[in-house]
């Protein structure tokens, strides 16, 4: 079976940019509007989402959203081949990798190290975070991964990740404690808010 990774996309755009409507959607990740309504239309019959008199999509249930989500994250994973890394991170490859998973957990200041973390590359920067190698640095997974991702890439001290609803799922399944994933979900969720105000502000 095919991983779904075109659905990871919904799921990003949804968690990090509700309320947004399915022409957002299919226009900003470039895929078909009947494919996007599909998923749209699953995940509102089992009450994630609902729609407002403007047609935006709202979530209901961001928590569900998220351990849905890494369900599919875990067959996406496991259906590539990531590469352990020993790197100390610097500014010079903050270009050429998303930190997600416990990388960006240590972002947070949520964790002392980065250590085990995930590391996302494109294959056009692969070759070159591999330059990046040191022995004495800390161990990361390294998976090359959907260009997308860096389009619409967040930044955060100085380096970037991929979503922040791809933070949450990918915690879930490196198999984060239930304790520290509702401190970073309830964090996530206040920078979520305060973007929002923050855009409303602007306009």
């Amino acid at each position: 079976m095919k991983p779904p990774t075109s659905r990871e996309k919904v799921y990003s755009l949804i968690f990090d940019r509700s309320p947004i409507s399915i022409p957002e959607i299919s226009r900003i990740t470039e895929m078909n509007y009947k494919y996007v309504f599909q998923v749209v239309r699953t995940l509102r019959k089992e009450n994630y989402l609902t729609t407002t008199p403007s047609r935006k999509l709202v979530v209901l249930d961001k928590k569900g959203l998220i351990f849905k989500w890494a369900k599919d994250k875990e067959v996406i994973l496991n259906s590539l081949s990531p590469i352990t890394l020993k790197l100390i991170p610097d500014y010079d490859m903050r270009e050429l990798v998303l930190f997600s998973g416990n990388s960006a957990l240590w972002l947070l200041g949520k964790v002392i190290t980065p250590a085990g973390g995930i590391l996302y590359a494109s294959e056009k920067t692969f070759k070159e975070l591999m330059k990046f190698k040191d022995p004495e640095g800390y161990p990361f997974k390294a998976y090359i991964y959907d260009d997308f991702y860096f389009k619409i890439r967040k930044e955060l001290n100085g380096y970037y990740i991929p979503s922040w609803g791809m933070i949450l799922a990918d915690m879930l399944v490196q198999g984060a404690y239930t304790r520290l994933f509702d401190d970073v979900f309830e964090t996530i969720i206040s920078i979520i808010e305060s973007e929002k105000n923050e855009e409303a502000r602007t306009f």
